[in-house]
């Protein structure tokens, strides 16, 4: 099963794209083979309960959190089965710059990123991604008089690749309607002015 190490290989030390290795997992039958080899010990990690083969097939390569999940799945079974690689860097590169441009504020899904907020001119500096990326979130994540403040994760609700218009933020005190204290965030979509509430609890 030389070749299938070497496949798995080429795609952690970059040598392979992620769309053919994602062709691969789904034409190689060899690969599949051994990426469910059932002799590797995944205990006490996220792979225990499933297979390297079924966890990479069901990754999105189309966004850089698919493509990172695979990459370091990848890396995890070629160093349980012993195998030495040298790591390429630019799948953990890509990811770190797409979460240090995005507002703190906001948590959008990463495929909704790639295809609306990242620059699809790859010529551009890395200033002129970051300026590029903050008009975009300027543009689509639009608010009344200010971002929400969120008391725990972002929840931006996105409804047909659109985010919707923040308007505001009430805050939640305890009483008979709500055990635990919070905020309350109001959201309108644009096209229907429905409006789409929010709640987090402390």
């Amino acid at each position: 099963m030389a070749d299938e190490i070497q496949i798995l290989k080429d795609f952690v030390e970059g040598k392979l794209s992620d769309k053919d290795f994602e062709q691969q997992l789904y034409t190689n039958q060899d690969l599949e083979k051994r990426l469910s080899d059932p002799d590797v010990n995944w205990q006490g990690t996220y792979l225990q309960n499933t297979t390297a083969y079924f966890y990479l097939i069901e990754q999105d390569y189309k966004n850089a959190e698919g493509r990172l999940n695979a990459h370091g799945t990848v890396q995890l079974f070629l160093s349980k089965i012993g195998v030495e690689i040298t790591a390429f860097p630019q799948k953990s590169d890509e990811y770190e710059f797409i979460l240090n441009t995005s507002p703190k504020y906001i948590d959008a899904d990463a495929g909704f990123i790639e295809q609306h907020i990242l620059p699809k001119d790859k010529t551009l500096s890395k200033s002129e991604q970051k300026q590029y990326i903050k008009q975009r979130y300027t543009e689509l994540f639009k608010y009344q008089t200010k971002p929400p403040k969120w008391v725990q994760n972002p929840e931006w609700p996105v409804k047909n690749n659109q985010p919707l218009f923040f308007l505001g933020q009430i805050e939640i005190k305890k009483s008979d309607f709500f055990h635990d204290e919070g905020s309350m965030y109001l959201f309108m979509d644009p096209e229907t002015e429905i409006i789409d509430i929010v709640k987090q609890f402390y």
